[in-house]
């Protein structure tokens, strides 16, 4: 029976790559074996030892690692965790496992069975981290740095971006769009340092400069935050905006595990706009025309009659008056899935990881009745990967890994901003979504440019956009030991190729569209003709863009220990070359760059540690002689919890380690804007607005006569660079009681300096056409970032406390600017992003004014009274007051301040907690995220957001929110959302101010996960080794006080944006 069970879970396990990876194991083994006689011949005689290795659930743990320490004498645990080596007595056999802290058990005589309960460590990689161009042990990094595993980005998104939002400290990541394909977070290490150059990190995925959005959660190892000049200053200029590592799992000496996850899920968007309907929007239209005509008692004649309002309040006639909710063009509910399956293990000499995904999400958009094209939008992406690593030698390594990924999206031509906006524009009383007799409706006065386009038909009958990608990416890599030359001496090279080729297709046609005006005699619409219509149209297909790379990377290492003495050192060499493509073809010159790094360390008796870095960039975007920077950097720690005096103190103070550094980065980010070779000048052959003399005329009459020529676009600067930042950080970490408390601090002080801009105070007689560019301006940025774990076990309960939390505080200290006549307009001083904004205090009430009435028609008159501000336009009671901050008797743009309480838009801080618990299988987790010290303007985009600005009653639409205003009948009433109506723009209410800016902060629920892990000694009756199903909620519940759209998509077009979705996913993973 037994041995008909390990056929069969042969079979289950995919005999091929079974077979792959047992040929190198059998030849392990047989190396073992022969290895064991010679020893026996030589030392004392082995005997067996047998044992079995679990975990603290009492779980078998399958494919530990078991080795007589000082001998090639190895093996592994089966999937029983149970294992068999040969061993003499006074032998010390380790025990290592990825996640489990190593322990050491010595063979003792008469003892041949060694049983071990392994213990759980805070740390993968046994304690070794990634970090730039290497590995380090944990203990021995003075950087400050996070890294976290597969489990805490296993959620289920799309892109990695939006995982890691909450999840680690210094990390700000903010999603803007929940557009399919288009949501990738914006995110940012320890905030905003330029307000200039580009302010995104430098990602690089297996060492190489690469995107990590489309990457599936399962291909990773590890994701590592580089954050202080100890860690990033051997990334030269491209160090300042900090660091993300992200590392692709690799095989195993092990058998081969095949590994399964699918999951499904189900979305709801969050928050949509709620529009009025037709009754309450026209009567609201009637109150606003009142208010404009002086609020008249007698005479007056509403725009919308009452019998009219009767008609779209009971629905009589939907063609002629309609209500139309546009948001019902949107689905309540939308899917998504996801499949992976990889495979990991190999033997001594081959060890492999080879991994296959599948992804698909449809969007929000309802489909087209008339079924001509699938008027949603879907996107489906296929990753696969293969990690490769071959012992040539027992000095010589290695690895061959391999990535493909293809991208579709199929999507309407009208992007989701546009629909979106129109659903926020566009009437609901003037057309139906389409008559009922089927035809297309349309606007009467269509224009789109102005938001007087159905967005039915933008969705429906303007045609598709179908585009797709396909990506490769390689590298090879060897290492050479250098033993025979001198201990710990290695050198390492790499080379990878990477392509990227986008193309679309596209297919466009617009709808036959009417305007019904009225019924004939017989009941039927009368209706004339907007658009003519196209039918849809041949398709036009074209590249869209891609790009070629090339990254080299050679290095000489060192790691040696003597005594108490371990000593580390590299020198690097790397350059790369990128060639984009655009639809006209590939750039013809590529971008270049190339990088020397030296790191060195030395730690003494695992107490002290200094470590010193830099890294030189030679950039071809700047002229010679400026090409190459020098960043160099210096960081020490001081492991106080591995002195003696504190030997008491362990059981309670298990580690304490303080750290610092201080060093110099760069950022070569330079804003896109600014084009290739900024040094250089550049000339215009046709410039217009040259001033070539008077021309004279009969009578004489004479002009000026105005032609093109040659002009400087821009002059020449050739002494142009990067931008630096010098880095300051201390750190703490704590670990208490036996490591349930792990705890990490630092305190950072970065001042960037020469950021790229162009001047902007350099007066016009001077004859510059542009103001040339020129490294100019300082910002400083300071903080407090960490994290802790709280372990506890309460009976069988293993529960797990997780939480981060990151401050930042910019501030510009240099800006070209202007010298203001008050220091509150000045932008030096603020914070980058800073909204100019007015003071309202309120509204006006009656009390502000001296009224006279109309005897005739009963109309008001509002005066000021005397002493009040000038506005510079007629206002009335419950329209906004604004500060006259500089007390001159009137309202301009001199009362406009940076000073007005408000934030930017970017968060300055972020956070994220969560629970894990574990019982019996059985587990589940909460997680929320949060930010703060950061606003939402509601009036982004004023037409989308206040009544009738759009171009009257006819050309705009309103929000529920809008019946949240103040009323005549209530003149003192100031806590309302919307001031005073007006029946057109009235552009003194919708100046910038603070009455429409709100405290952007949010705590979300942003993941919810439970579910059973089954018992492995069972599953390995049904030839598995890991079973677990779960359920997953992810964006659940929102508390923040914007209300009325995500306050996650901040001003994002007064929320006239594609929203972020709840979703709740099933989800199934197995082991075999």
């Amino acid at each position: 029976m037994k041995n008909r069970n390990k056929i069969n879970c042969f079979a289950v396990l995919f005999a091929a790559a079974a077979t792959f990876a047992h040929p190198g194991q059998m030849m392990a083994e047989q190396s073992i074996e022969t290895s064991g006689i010679q020893e026996t011949t030589q030392k004392s005689v082995l005997k067996t030892v047998t044992g079995l290795i679990t975990e603290s659930s009492g779980d078998p743990i399958i494919g530990a690692t078991v080795l007589v320490k000082g001998t090639t004498r190895g093996t592994t645990t089966n999937l029983d965790g149970k294992y068999t080596i040969q061993a003499a007595d006074g032998e010390e056999i380790e025990f290592r496992y990825i996640g489990f802290n190593t322990e050491t058990r010595a063979v003792k005589k008469g003892v041949s069975v060694i049983n071990l309960n392994m213990v759980a460590s805070s740390v993968n990689l046994d304690d070794v981290v990634v970090i730039g161009y290497g590995q380090q042990k944990k203990e021995s990094v003075v950087a400050s740095m996070n890294s976290i595993g597969p489990a805490e980005l296993n959620i289920a998104n799309r892109s990695l971006t939006n995982s890691i939002a909450g999840k680690i400290s210094g990390v700000i990541a903010i999603t803007r769009t929940g557009e399919p394909g288009w949501d990738d977070a914006q995110f940012w290490i320890r905030g905003v340092s330029s307000y200039a150059g580009g302010t995104d990190p430098l990602v690089l995925v297996d060492g190489v400069p690469r995107s990590m959005s489309n990457i599936d959660v399962d291909e990773i190892e590890s994701f590592t935050v580089l954050k202080d000049a100890a860690a990033t200053a051997v990334y030269g200029a491209e160090g300042a905006n900090g660091v993300i590592l992200v590392t692709s799992k690799r095989g195993q000496s092990q058998k081969t595990t095949v590994n399964v996850t699918a999951e499904h899920g189900f979305a709801t968007p969050m928050r949509l706009p709620n529009l009025m309907d037709s009754y309450q929007y026209l009567s609201l239209y009637n109150e606003a025309a009142w208010n404009d005509k002086g609020n008249p008692l007698v005479g007056f004649q509403s725009p919308t009659s009452d019998d009219i309002l009767e008609m779209y309040r009971t629905g009589a006639d939907p063609d002629l008056y309609p209500s139309v909710d546009w948001m019902d063009m949107l689905k309540k509910h939308t899917q998504n899935s996801r499949y992976t399956i990889n495979f990991r293990g190999g033997g001594e000499k081959v060890r492999f990881f080879v991994s296959g995904s599948y992804y698909e999400e449809d969007g929000i958009y309802k489909d087209n009745p008339m079924k001509q094209f699938d008027s949603n939008v879907n996107i489906k992406r296929y990753n696969l990967r293969s990690n490769v690593d071959f012992d040539l030698t027992k000095t010589t390594h290695m690895s061959v890994d391999m990535s493909g990924q293809y991208f579709t999206k199929t999507a309407p031509i009208s992007t989701a901003d546009d629909l979106f906006n129109a659903m926020t524009l566009f009437p609901v009383h003037v057309v139906p979504m389409m008559y009922s007799d089927g035809t297309a409706s349309e606007h009467p006065n269509a224009d789109a440019k102005w938001g007087r386009a159905n967005p039915y038909n933008l969705l429906n009958y303007k045609g598709y956009d179908k585009s797709w990608s396909a990506m490769i990416q390689t590298k090879v890599t060897l290492e050479q030991q250098l033993d025979f030359v001198t201990k710990g001496l290695s050198v390492k090279g790499s080379l990878s190729f990477d392509a990227l080729s986008e193309q679309y297709t596209n297919r466009e046609m617009s709808a036959h569209s009417y305007y019904a005006t009225e019924r004939d005699a017989d009941g039927m619409l009368v209706k004339k003709t907007i658009n003519e219509g196209s039918a849809l149209g041949n398709p036009t297909s074209g590249s869209s863009g891609g790009n070629k790379k090339i990254y080299i990377e050679a290095s000489l290492n060192y790691k040696n220990s003597f005594g108490k003495h371990d000593v580390t050192g590299m020198v690097l060499y790397n350059q790369k070359e990128t060639q984009y493509q655009n639809k006209s073809g590939l750039d013809l010159l590529p971008y270049r760059k190339q990088s020397v790094v030296a790191r060195a360390t030395y730690g003494y008796d695992n107490r002290y540690m200094i470590e010193g870095s830099f890294g030189m960039t030679g950039s071809e975007n700047f002229a010679s002689g400026h090409r190459w920077g020098f960043f160099p950097a210096v960081g020490g720690a001081w492991f106080i919890s591995h002195e003696k005096f504190m030997e008491d103190l362990l059981p309670t103070i298990n580690k304490l380690k303080l750290r610092a550094s201080y060093g110099r980065t760069g950022n070569d980010n330079l804003a896109s804007w600014l084009g290739r070779f900024p040094y250089q000048a550049s000339l215009n052959e046709n410039g217009g607005g040259i001033n070539l003399g008077i021309t004279g005329a009969e009578g004489g009459s004479a002009t000026n006569w105005y032609g093109n020529g040659i002009i400087e676009n821009a002059a020449a600067a050739p002494k142009l660079g990067w931008e630096i930042e010098d880095k300051l950080n201390f750190g703490l970490d704590l670990g208490l009681l036996n490591g349930r408390v792990d705890l990490s601090v630092d305190y950072f002080s970065n001042r960037r300096h020469d950021i790229l801009l162009q001047r902007q105070t350099i007066p016009t007689i001077s004859g510059l056409r542009n103001n040339p560019m020129q490294n100019f301006g300082i910002v400083t940025n300071k903080g407090v970032d960490g994290n802790i774990v709280l372990k506890e076990n309460v009976g069988k309960v293993n529960l797990t406390f997780r939480g981060n939390f990151t401050y930042t505080k910019n501030k510009i200290v240099e800006y070209d600017e202007i010298a203001h006549t008050y220091g509150y307009q000045d932008y030096t001083g603020n914070s980058i992003g800073q909204p100019l904004l007015y003071i309202a205090e309120g509204l006006y009430t009656p009390d502000d004014f001296n009224i006279t009435r109309d005897p005739v028609t009963g109309a008001e008159t509002y005066q000021l009274k005397a002493g009040m501000p000038n506005p510079n336009t007629a206002v009335s009671p419950g329209d906004i007051k604004y500060a006259d901050l500089n007390d001159d008797g009137k309202i301009d743009d001199y009362d406009k301040t940076y000073k007005n309480g408000m934030h930017p838009e970017t968060p300055a801080i972020v956070y994220g907690f969560g629970l894990n618990a574990e019982y019996k299988g059985f587990f589940a987790g909460i997680f929320f995220q949060g930010t703060g010290n950061t606003s939402v303007n509601l009036l982004s985009k004023a037409a989308n957001f206040v009544p009738f600005v759009n171009g009257g009653r006819d050309a705009s639409s309103a929000r529920t929110e809008a019946m949240n205003r103040w009323r005549a009948e209530d003149p003192y009433n100031q806590n309302v959302l919307y001031p005073r109506m007006h029946s057109s723009e009235f552009s003194y209410n919708n100046r910038p101010s603070t009455w429409w800016y709100r405290n952007g902060k949010f705590i979300r629920l942003k993941n919810v996960e439970f579910g059973y892990q089954f018992n492995k000694q069972q599953l390995k009756k049904l030839c598995m080794q890991n079973l677990r199903v779960y359920v997953q909620g992810n964006n659940l519940i929102t508390w923040d006080s914007v209300k009325y759209w995500d306050p996650e998509l901040g001003g994002a077009n007064s929320g006239a944006k594609y929203p972020i979705s709840r979703t709740w996913t099933v989800g199934l993973e197995v082991t075999f």
